[in-house]
């Protein structure tokens, strides 16, 4: 189990380095709410005034200073670590949420499946190599032998009785 829950988050891995898709609504929402923070970021680039560690609200404090060079790329820097920002949150709940579910469907194959074979196999089989629990609960008791016996002689002896008439019934019908 523990080998298909690792197989099973780098599966979730190598699909997210795949493509960055998403379709919650969460996503575009967070990044918004991130991107308007951009004023700040700019003003702390064009003004050399401006402390080097800047507060993105939902990111936290940056250090900013090594990128007042980059005028070119900062703006396309800010935007990207914006988007990964908000996509990682998306990517983490939906990881939870996937570990979760697996692990759940895990727990209940392991009941399903596995303990199902092992309560089946030691119902079957006892500790002293004798018949199992199972198996002793299908064998017939002494007093039901003897009773199915009994049925049985009764059976046979109503079935000759039934001969024994109808040849009885047959010579009446044949002497009229």
């Amino acid at each position: 189990m523990k080998r298909k829950s690792f197989d099973r988050v780098m599966e979730t891995v190598e699909m997210e380095m795949l493509a960055d898709y998403t379709c919650s609504p969460e996503y575009m929402s967070d990044w918004g709410k991130l991107m308007a923070q951009q004023n700040v970021f700019m003003e702390a680039m064009n003004d050399h005034s401006k402390p080097t560690k800047i507060t993105i609200e939902g990111f936290g404090e940056i250090e900013v200073g090594h990128l007042r060079g980059l005028s070119d790329v900062r703006e396309q820097a800010f935007d990207m670590k914006m988007r990964i920002t908000a996509y990682w949150k998306v990517v983490l709940k939906w990881f939870v949420d996937s570990m979760a579910l697996h692990l759940l469907l895990s727990v209940q194959n392991l009941v399903n499946r596995d303990m199902e074979e092992e309560i089946v196999s030691e119902l079957m089989e006892s500790q002293g190599g004798g018949p199992g629990v199972l198996q002793r609960m299908l064998e017939e008791s002494p007093s039901a032998a003897r009773k199915r016996e009994r049925l049985n002689r009764s059976i046979k002896t109503l079935k000759e009785s039934t001969e024994v008439v109808a040849q009885i019934m047959d010579r009446i019908t044949v002497d009229d």
